[in-house]
């Protein structure tokens, strides 16, 4: 029986030896990789636990619909100058109308640009727009100094190039504002009649401008779609636009004067829209952060 207990002894003693043999393997072996990788010879801490939140840096595409209030302002005047046989100049300024108006009319949209997302709840991006969709207005005069004017104006297409910097309200939504340049295409037409004679001219022009804006983004997220929904809303400044027509120069023997006329015409266009745009956006859908 005692032969037995110590034999039953050794063994387990062999056995322990065992365990903490491999134990002590298997610690020197974390060390050793721990120090390999640069870490302190410290005890490693348990993972936290982690979760995902959306990402909003990256490159995007988009398309989408929207509606456009435009308004014009547009004056013209007839000027005539005289200058006589002592060299004296005498000018005559009539104004013909001074008007304003607007139109509405529908286009769509096709986007492209990046964003990059900073300090948490930051995000500024850069982005090019391309809108299509015609919007035409015509309107007579009226008789004026016994000549019958009509105007008709007609928008193309635009291009944007701007930025936009935004605040995240929530993990998935961004409220932002917007900034940048535009040329729109506007194709402006006048004919009258004048001195027995009918005129026609094409004011035809890509107008440059600036334009501001505000607007609410959000993450559809449906199965990580990378799908976003966008509504902006922008107010659009176009360059003055001024064009002289000459209507005819020569002398007049009665009075031994030359005589000049032309017409001179200013018009101002200023643009409110709104667009809805559904992005896709390439990349990582979600960052990694941990749980505090």
């Amino acid at each position: 029986m005692r032969l037995r207990v110590l034999r039953r002894t050794e063994q387990d003693l062999h056995m322990l030896k065992t365990l903490v043999v491999g134990a002590a393997a298997s610690l020197a072996l974390m060390t050793s990789n721990a120090v390999a990788d640069g870490m302190p010879r410290r005890a490693a801490k348990a993972p936290g636990v982690v979760c995902c939140e959306p990402n909003w840096t990256g490159f995007y595409i988009g398309v989408g619909i929207g509606g456009a209030f435009t308004t014009h302002e547009h004056s013209a005047k007839f000027i005539e100058e005289k200058k006589d046989y002592y060299g004296e100049t005498v000018v005559d300024v009539f104004k013909l109308w001074d008007v304003d108006g607007g139109r509405s009319h529908a286009f769509g949209t096709v986007t492209v640009g990046y964003d990059h997302q900073f300090r948490g709840h930051w995000v500024a991006g850069l982005f090019a727009d391309y809108d299509f969709g015609n919007g035409k207005s015509h309107s007579r005069l009226g008789l004026i100094e016994d000549a019958d004017f009509h105007v008709s104006h007609e928008h193309n297409r635009a291009w944007s190039i701007g930025g936009r910097l935004g605040f995240l309200s929530s993990p998935s939504t961004l409220l932002f504002l917007s900034t940048g340049w535009t040329q729109v295409s506007v194709d402006r037409d006048v004919s009258f009649w004048f001195d027995g004679t009918q005129h026609r001219h094409s004011f035809d022009k890509e107008r440059d401008g600036w334009f501001i804006g505000a607007g609410i983004e959000t993450q559809l997220g449906w199965l990580h779609s990378g799908l976003s929904l966008r509504g902006e809303y922008r107010f659009t400044r176009l360059d003055d636009d001024h064009r002289k027509l000459t209507l005819g120069e020569g002398y007049e023997c009665a009075y031994s004067c030359m005589v000049a006329q032309r017409l001179e015409f200013d018009h101002d266009i200023d643009v409110h829209s709104v667009r809805v745009v559904l992005a896709y956006k390439f990349g990582r859908r979600e960052a990694i952060a941990p749980l505090k």
